[in-house]
């Protein structure tokens, strides 16, 4: 009997694989950046919003403004409301997420009652 030769085998499955293995990878990329950009911005809409209630007064609409422009990329719509016991902050970015651009809305409402802040999506 003839012995098969299969040198060939293990290249041909390498150059079908890659092509797949290479369009998850930045796939991945893709997505976890965008996770990450979005985490990044609730966040700091939050921080925003605790030590603004903490700190307030006639200034803290223009201060939370000029935060947002600072720490906040690719805006596209803001919204600020400010009391001495609630922030409402709605904004709206412009993300681009495999050459589409997307539109992320964030909604939060900050309130202190009784010396305690609390924060929801809404």
């Amino acid at each position: 009997m003839k012995k098969m030769n299969n040198k060939g085998q293990v290249l041909v499955l390498f150059v079908i694989l890659l092509p797949i293995f290479l369009l998850l990878l930045i796939i991945g990329i893709e997505v976890g950046n965008t996770y990450l950009d979005k985490t990044k911005t609730k966040n700091t809409i939050k921080e925003i919003i605790t030590n603004n209630l903490n700190e307030y007064d006639e200034n803290t609409n223009e201060r939370i403004n000029n935060l947002i422009i600072k720490n906040i990329k690719d805006i596209e719509k803001k919204e600020i409301f400010t009391s001495e016991d609630e922030i409402r902050i709605n904004i709206t970015q412009d993300k681009t997420l495999f050459g589409k651009k997307i539109k992320i809305e964030y909604k939060y409402i900050g309130k202190k009652e009784q010396d305690k802040i609390t924060i929801s999506e809404g």
